[in-house]
């Protein structure tokens, strides 16, 4: 009986010892990142933009872009510093925007002056993240 003992645990070690490396492991397929086409949210830039007797100092806000290969090209909303007639005030401003890597032109739109005229920047900004 000791003999059928040692026998079967011999036999028992080694069929899972076959069983262990017998089994084939996959490997992962590596993360394939796909490009997103639209985008929306908001963008940690800050720019700066000037215009007729305008400055503004503008801060990301919420956007929505398109993708064009290295491009995106949409639109924004801009809280900016606006700065006119020696008097600086906040004001929102919105606009497109064409960015590049970390680097975007912008032209914030910030509605019409006292004279019924629109008021229009043209700036660049740097985008942070």
């Amino acid at each position: 009986m000791n003999k059928r003992l040692v026998f079967g645990a011999l036999l028992s070690g080694l069929l899972g010892t076959f069983h262990a490396f017998s089994q084939t492991t996959e490997m992962p397929e590596p993360h394939v990142k796909t490009e997103k086409k639209f985008e929306y949210g908001l963008d940690g830039m800050v720019g700066v933009s000037a215009g007729e007797r305008t400055v503004g100092i503008n801060v990301g806000g919420p956007s929505f872009k398109v993708r064009l290969c290295e491009f995106k090209i949409g639109v924004a909303a801009m809280p900016s510093l606006f700065i006119r007639n020696d008097k600086a005030v906040p004001r929102l401003a919105v606009g497109p925007v064409a960015e590049y890597k970390h680097w975007m032109l912008i032209v914030p739109y910030y509605g019409y002056d006292e004279s019924d005229r629109q008021i229009w920047t043209f700036g660049i900004g740097y985008k942070f993240f």
